[in-house]
């Protein structure tokens, strides 16, 4: 560690580690407390939970939080439910079929372990809706990464186990997470459950919403942060959570070794390289892939214009949003001729395949494949002097 970021008492170093257990970039929050914003997915989420035979399907982009709010559902119903609440979380692997999902759910509860280690000899929908009608009270079960599933019939197993769960009014809410694409395979299964499955999409966080994480537990630091510098945090989360933790977390830390309490444009700065330094380094080496050229192009800043754009509740951008900040950034008027070769290049594997486009011709839409690139990208161009963070806000 350099000598400047090492901190220097072990009242700092308190400090120091206190903010690594604040701001957790690579975990999931567990905690209601720590829990920030979403208050209308939460409404829609707990008054499926309330009601017999709803079911819940959490959708949107990777990296929005999905997982987080799925994580304290079960601490929000505890504290306002009169009857005992059971609840767990279970992730789906690539290997994993409908039996298998069920044994690891078991697995979960004391009162049906049994029925993992020495399961039916056939683990059907109807056979989990008569195991859970009599074993159980108020039940959560929380089925992350639904996209993972291996078997392709696990899907319309889990639609038909959502039908006569919900015909029966078994007390048990199914909470199923992934990303758009898995709601529309599950609702092609059984169009009959859409009246009994609540389908709640998680956009990106909003500014207010980064804002209020960000504050919440800089407060249980005692500490505060220039105003400009809680806004660009903002801007380069481009409302993935992650990042702001992720970026708030090396701030917090560079002024602590500092003996600040307030984190300012020079924290954000050391916050920024770190970010670049130690990332993925899957994610590294796509971005390079995409801009690299053995002669000068303009890939890097069309891909910067890029996570720059404005864009939809699904991530999807256009070329004329690439227009404006292309043009910000070449301090110069770009149309999208000028630019739509490397936008295409951007969807090949060639280039990484960075990029995915849907539609027609000369009506496509684009979006990051991996959305963890898009702030990566932007920090990218903050460490490469392509734009300075005075310019964040020109883009918002």
């Amino acid at each position: 560690m350099d000598q400047n970021l090492t901190p220097s008492s072990p009242e700092q170093m308190q400090r120091y580690l206190k903010a690594a257990q604040i701001f957790t970039p690579s975990a999931p929050i567990d905690s209601q407390e720590l829990f920030a914003g979403r208050p209308e997915q939460i409404s829609q989420v707990v008054s499926a939970v309330a009601q017999k035979g709803q079911h819940v399907i959490l959708y949107g982009e990777r990296g929005v939080g999905k997982t987080s709010l799925a994580n304290v559902i079960s601490q929000i119903m505890r504290g306002y439910s009169e009857q005992k609440v059971f609840s767990t979380i279970v992730n789906c692997d690539v290997i994993d079929d409908f039996t298998s999902l069920w044994q690891k759910i078991f697995r979960e509860f004391d009162s049906l372990r049994e029925y993992a280690d020495n399961p039916p000899e056939e683990i059907t929908p109807e056979s989990i809706r008569y195991i859970l009608q009599r074993n159980l009270g108020k039940t959560i079960i929380v089925i992350d990464e639904l996209d993972r599933i291996g078997r392709p019939d696990a899907t319309e197993l889990l639609a038909d186990t959502i039908k006569t769960l919900s015909d029966h009014l078994v007390d048990t809410t199914l909470i199923l997470v992934g990303v758009a694409d898995s709601v529309n395979e599950l609702i092609a299964e059984h169009a009959s459950i859409e009246r009994s499955l609540v389908q709640v999409q998680m956009p990106r966080m909003s500014r207010n919403e980064l804002y209020e994480l960000l504050d919440k537990r800089l407060n249980l630091l005692a500490m505060t942060v220039q105003d400009l510098v809680r806004e660009n945090i903002a801007l380069l989360s481009q409302g993935l959570p992650s990042y702001t933790h992720l970026l708030a977390l090396h701030s917090s830390q560079k002024a602590i070794t500092r003996n600040s309490d307030c984190i300012e444009k020079s924290d954000l700065d050391n916050a920024i390289r770190m970010a670049v330094n130690k990332a993925y380094q899957s994610i590294a080496n796509t971005y390079h892939q995409a801009i690299s050229s053995s002669r000068k192009t303009i890939y890097a800043q069309v891909l910067l214009a890029c996570a720059l754009a404005k864009k939809d509740n699904l991530g999807f951008f256009t070329p004329p949003d690439v227009a404006k900040p292309m043009s910000l950034i070449m301090n110069k008027k770009y149309q999208t001729t000028g630019f739509a070769r490397n936008l295409n290049d951007f969807c090949e594997e060639k280039r990484g395949s960075v990029l995915c486009k849907k539609g027609i011709e000369r009506h496509y839409r684009f979006r990051f494949v991996n959305p963890m690139m898009q702030p990566y990208v932007i920090m990218q161009g903050l460490a490469k002097d392509i734009i300075q963070q005075e310019d964040l806000k020109n883009f918002s």
